[in-house]
């Protein structure tokens, strides 16, 4: 997905981190969360770039089977933003308490707020903000699906009073003077993942070897990423017309902020989100999700406690496939993306 988070996908690819582990990766872009899934279900993907949420809804269409989609690496976590239109910042509302009093005020009103795919992160983060401020959701707030790249163009239009999106479509927002920045998931729900790259359980079972390969190379192009001294060369990657297709200097920021956050451990506020580093697959974090969907009425109880978790988010082989291993080899010179050449 065009999303700053495909970052780690974009530098195994164009670094060589992914052949270094015998791995021949085509990427593919797709256009929608819900194209991601069905490509993948439908075995035109081996792996892809989704929600963390998604393996979880597969999981609970399929009770007591083996779950459709299971998930070893979390690729993107803390870059979440809310943004409100103009419109809504220059009437007073700063935050999700005076957006309460705001619909208090005016009875008849109602918002749409875009998220970029139902029983996503982006709307559990959301309600997460709205609920904590009092805003009454189910009478007062229609939530619209929007894909990512399109929800500045929406709110241009006025289609929508607001989004919940990833780096960089929030940011561009802000940047380009059609929305404010209300809310940030890095600093709300800190450490929190939302991002994985999901695999078919039958696939894994099939092609353990190179799912473990992927594991690697990957959590070593996350390590180059950390490394501040490559932010400018990451950030021209990302921002090509191949991955994201936007301003480097937002990227670069998107970037630089994520690291500011996250770094060297803001998620020890909330130490239920906190416990291995950021490309871990943490139970916790999916544990979080099922709870939000409980809570507003999206799962009851018995479809949650039917998942077994283990089963989905493979903990055990991300630790057993990245035990021991040399973190962060130096990448090979590359003079340009793949794409170019």
């Amino acid at each position: 997905m065009p999303l700053v988070d495909c970052s780690v996908l974009a530098i195994a690819q164009e670094l060589g981190f992914f052949q270094r582990h015998q791995l021949d990766v085509e990427l593919r872009k797709v256009q929608s969360w819900g194209q991601a899934r069905d490509k993948l279900l439908a075995g035109e993907l081996d792996a892809s770039h989704l929600l963390l949420t998604t393996p979880l809804l597969s999981a609970m269409e399929a009770p007591w089977e083996e779950p459709p989609i299971v998930y070893a690496f979390t690729l993107g976590h803390k870059g979440n933003g809310i943004i409100l239109s103009n419109a809504l910042w220059n009437d007073g509302i700063k935050d999700a308490t005076s957006l309460a009093h705001w619909l208090a005020e005016r009875p008849g009103k109602n918002l749409r707020l875009g998220v970029v795919f139902p029983r996503s992160p982006q709307e559990y983060f959301t309600r997460t903000w709205l609920a904590l401020g009092g805003v009454e959701m189910e009478t007062r707030i229609t939530f619209v699906t929007v894909a990512p790249q399109e929800m500045v163009g929406w709110l241009r239009k006025g289609d929508i009073d607001g989004f919940c999106v990833a780096e960089p479509w929030s940011r561009r927002a802000a940047a380009s003077k059609l929305g404010r920045l209300v809310a940030v998931s890095g600093v709300l729900l800190p450490g929190l993942g939302d991002k994985i790259l999901g695999v078919r359980s039958a696939w894994h079972r099939r092609n353990t070897l190179d799912h473990a390969r992927l594991v690697r190379a990957m959590s070593q192009a996350a390590d180059w990423l950390e490394d501040p001294a490559n932010r400018e060369r990451a950030s021209e990657i990302i921002a090509s017309k191949r991955y994201v297709n936007t301003p480097k200097n937002v990227v670069e920021a998107a970037l630089k902020d994520s690291a500011d956050r996250g770094r060297p451990d803001d998620s020890a506020h909330d130490p239920l989100f906190h416990g291995g580093p950021p490309d871990f697959p943490s139970q916790a974090h999916a544990r979080w999700y099922l709870d939000q969907m409980r809570r507003w009425g999206h799962a009851d109880a018995t479809s949650v406690e039917a998942i077994d978790l283990s089963s989905v988010c493979l903990e055990g082989f991300h630790r057993s496939v990245t035990s021991g291993m040399v973190r962060y080899p130096a990448a090979p010179a590359v003079t340009g993306l793949a794409a170019e050449r």
